[in-house]
C-alpha cells in the first residue's frame, strides 16, 4: 500500500469574498517543511464540476491529513470534512473568532481539531506549535470514542 504523504488544504472558493493566497502560501510551506506534499484546490485552475470532483476525491484518497479554512460557509469544504470523517482522516480546521459561530456539525466532529485565532500572527503561532505527525485518531479512554488526538492527548474531552 502506498504511504499517504499528502495534506489536503481546503478552503471556500466559489462564494469566497477573497482567497488569501498569502495564507495558502504559508500553509503550503508549513506542510512541505514537515515532510508532506500539499494539495491546494484553491490554487488549481478552473475546470468543469465533474473534473473538479474527480480530482479532489482522488487527492482526498491520497491524503493523510486535511487542513481546512472554515472562515466562510462552503458546501465543498463541508463535503471534504465529511469525507475525512467517513475515511478517518484527522482534520485541522482554523477559524477567526470574528467569523463565529461555526457549524455544529464541524465543531461536533470527533475527527476535527479547531484552531481559533484573532490575528493572522496568532494563527501562524498556533500552526508553528503543531507537528502534523502528532495528529492522530485514537480511541479516547475518557469518552470511549475514536477522536482526534494531538501528541496522544484527546482534544475533544
Amino acid at each position: 500500500m502506498e504511504e499517504k504523504n499528502k495534506v489536503y488544504i481546503a478552503c471556500s472558493m466559489i462564494k469566497s469574498k477573497k482567497i488569501d493566497f498569502s495564507l495558502l502560501d504559508y500553509l503550503e510551506n508549513w506542510v512541505v517543511n514537515q515532510g508532506f506534499s500539499p494539495f491546494i484546490p484553491g490554487k488549481m485552475g478552473d475546470a468543469s464540476p465533474k473534473v473538479v470532483f474527480k480530482r479532489d476525491i482522488d487527492m482526498l484518497e491520497k491524503s493523510r491529513y486535511i487542513v481546512a479554512d472554515v472562515n466562510e460557509p462552503s458546501h465543498g469544504v463541508g463535503m471534504e470534512l465529511m469525507y475525512a470523517y467517513k475515511y478517518e482522516i484527522p482534520v485541522l480546521c482554523f477559524l477567526n473568532t470574528a467569523n463565529k459561530p461555526l457549524s455544529r456539525m464541524v465543531k461536533g466532529s470527533p475527527h476535527v481539531l479547531i484552531l481559533e485565532y484573532e490575528t493572522e500572527e496568532e494563527l501562524i503561532t498556533n500552526f508553528e506549535e503543531i507537528k502534523l505527525q502528532d495528529l492522530s485518531l485514537n480511541l479516547c479512554v475518557k469518552c470511549s470514542e475514536k477522536t482526534i488526538h494531538l501528541a496522544d492527548k484527546c482534544v475533544k474531552c
